[in-house]
C-alpha cells in the first residue's frame, strides 16, 4: 500500500540555513515528494513533535503542526481512495503525485476564482476587458459560482440582465467561452460542463464608421489650434498610415522608419506591418515629432488611457468646428480608408493586406517587397482621391 510521511529534508538548505519540510509518498519501493511550503532551521525541528516553538516566520508552531498533519491525512486519504478503486498498482509514484496535485488544483477553483486566474494571464488591456465581464457576472450573481452554474439558462438570464446591444453582450460571451475553453484544457472541468454547444453567440452588423470624402477634406483643412488641432492631425496621420491603431502610433519609437518605410509590429496582434510613407504622412510626422517616440503623444500625456481619452474628446471638438455632426473617434480613420479603397475598386485582397488582415509574419525580401508595392499603390490612390478637388474626377 502507498504511504505518506512528513520528512525534514536536511539535504537542502537556503541562505538562512533552513531546510524544507516535505511530504514523501512511497509506493513500490519508489518515492516522490510534495512541498509543504514550510522551512525551518535544524534546531527548530523535532522528528516526533515537528516544528518547535520560536521558529522564525512561524508565529504559532502548534497551528503549523496541525496544518502539516491535516495535509498528510488528506494525501493518505487520496492514496486510500486510489487503492480502493484498484488503480494504484497501475500507477508509478510520480503519477500518483501528479494526480493528487491535479486534484488540488481542481478543488481550488470555482468559476469566479478561475476567471480571475485567466485575467492574470492576460495583457493589461485584455485583462481590463475580461475584468469588465467578471464584474457584470458578479453584479448579476454576487455569490460565487461553480462551472455547472454557468449553464445556458444562466447565460440567457445574464443577457436579459445586461439589456444592451447584441454585439456588446457578444464580447462578454466570447470572454466566458474562452474561460471555459481554458478550464477544459487545464483539466479543471470536464467537457460535459461546456455550455456553448447549445449557446450561440449572436452578432449584429455594426454601423459603418466612415466620413464621406468631402467631410474628411473639410476636417483636414479647417483651421484649428491647441489640442483639437493636435487631435485632427493625429487622425489625419492615422488615415495616411492606412488607419494605424492609436496605441501603436503612440508608442512607435523614433527610429522606426527605414528607407521611407514604416516597419512595425502591431501591439495587439503581433503582426508585422509595412507602410511606405507618403509626403502627407511625412509632413505630419515632422509636425508631431517626439523626442523618444515617432510622435509626441506619449510624451504629452501620462499614459495611454489619457492619450485615448483626450484625443477622442478633442476630435469631437474638431469635428464640430468642421461642421461634422457625428461622434467622431480615431477608429473612423481606418473605416474611412477602407471605404474609399473599396469605392476605388481596389481588390478586396489588397485592402485586406493593407489593413494587415493577412500580412502575417513572413519576412523574405521578395514577399515584403511585393506586399509593399501593392499597399503603396492602394494608399497612393486613396490619398489622391482625398487630394482631388470636389469637382474633379479620378482618371
Amino acid at each position: 500500500m502507498a504511504t505518506v510521511s512528513i520528512v525534514y529534508n536536511s539535504s537542502y538548505k537556503d541562505k538562512e540555513k533552513r531546510s524544507p519540510v516535505i511530504f514523501v509518498i512511497r509506493h513500490k519501493s519508489r518515492h516522490s515528494h510534495i512541498k509543504s511550503g514550510v522551512k525551518v532551521a535544524k534546531k527548530f525541528w523535532d522528528p516526533k513533535k515537528m516544528v518547535k516553538k520560536g521558529a522564525p516566520g512561524i508565529p504559532d508552531h502548534n497551528h503549523q503542526n496541525a496544518m502539516l498533519l491535516k495535509k498528510q491525512a488528506d494525501i493518505q486519504e487520496f492514496l486510500t481512495e486510489l487503492t480502493n478503486q484498484e488503480k494504484i498498482d497501475l500507477l508509478t509514484v510520480t503519477q500518483i503525485k501528479e494526480r493528487y496535485i491535479n486534484k488540488q488544483v481542481k478543488e481550488k477553483h470555482n468559476f469566479n476564482s478561475y476567471f480571475k486566474y485567466v485575467i492574470s494571464t492576460k495583457t493589461e488591456s485584455t485583462a481590463q476587458m475580461y475584468s469588465r465581464t467578471l464584474a457584470l457576472i458578479e453584479s448579476f450573481h454576487p455569490v460565487q459560482l461553480s462551472f455547472s452554474d454557468v449553464n445556458p439558462k444562466f447565460l440567457r438570464e445574464l443577457e436579459q440582465h445586461y439589456n444592451q446591444s447584441t454585439n456588446g453582450f457578444a464580447i462578454h460571451l466570447r470572454n466566458i467561452r474562452h474561460v471555459f475553453n481554458m478550464a477544459i484544457d487545464d483539466e479543471i472541468i470536464e467537457l460535459n460542463l461546456y455550455p456553448f454547444r447549445r449557446v450561440k453567440i449572436k452578432k449584429e452588423e455594426t454601423a459603418k464608421r466612415n466620413l464621406n470624402i468631402e467631410e474628411l477634406r473639410i476636417l483636414r483643412d479647417v483651421e484649428l489650434s491647441g489640442v483639437p488641432g493636435l487631435a485632427r492631425d493625429v487622425f489625419m496621420l492615422q488615415f495616411y498610415l492606412i488607419g494605424i491603431n492609436l496605441k501603436d502610433i503612440t508608442y512607435l519609437p523614433k527610429n522606426i522608419v527605414h528607407d521611407g518605410i514604416l516597419d512595425y509590429r502591431r501591439l495587439k496582434t503581433k503582426k508585422n506591418y509595412y507602410i511606405r510613407l507618403e509626403p502627407e504622412a511625412i509632413r505630419l510626422i515632422k509636425k508631431l515629432a517626439g523626442n523618444k517616440y515617432l510622435i509626441n503623444l506619449a510624451e504629452r500625456y501620462q499614459n495611454y488611457d489619457s492619450v485615448k481619452k483626450e484625443i477622442n474628446k478633442k476630435l469631437k471638438v474638431a469635428a464640430k468646428a468642421a461642421g461634422i455632426k457625428i461622434n467622431l473617434t480615431t477608429y473612423w480613420s481606418r473605416h474611412s480608408w477602407a471605404t474609399y479603397a473599396h469605392n476605388l475598386d481596389i481588390k478586396e485582397e489588397t485592402i485586406s493586406l493593407s489593413l494587415g488582415h493577412s500580412c502575417g509574419n513572413k519576412t523574405t525580401a521578395i514577399y515584403i517587397e511585393r506586399n509593399i508595392d501593392k499597399i503603396t499603390k492602394a494608399n497612393k490612390q486613396v490619398i489622391h482621391l482625398l487630394n482631388m478637388g470636389p469637382h474633379q474626377r479620378l482618371k
